[in-house]
């Protein structure tokens, strides 16, 4: 995989191969303050809401 940066405050999403027959994409996001999010899911949709909810324990810590 190509390595590439985020800026903050950017996202990337990139459609993997199909696993098991069901779509997949990678989603990673960097935060205002650097931290990254990286995850593998279903849709963008759901990546975005595990990255919120991530980012909303983060903020309570």
């Amino acid at each position: 995989m190509e390595v590439a940066y985020l800026l903050p405050g950017e996202e990337r999403c990139v459609l993997l191969p199909p696993k098991d027959g069901k779509t997949q994409i990678a989603y990673s996001y960097r935060t205002e303050h650097g931290d990254l999010f990286e995850c593998v899911c279903r849709d963008k949709e759901e990546a975005e809401q595990l990255c919120e909810d991530w980012i909303m324990r983060r903020e309570r810590h």
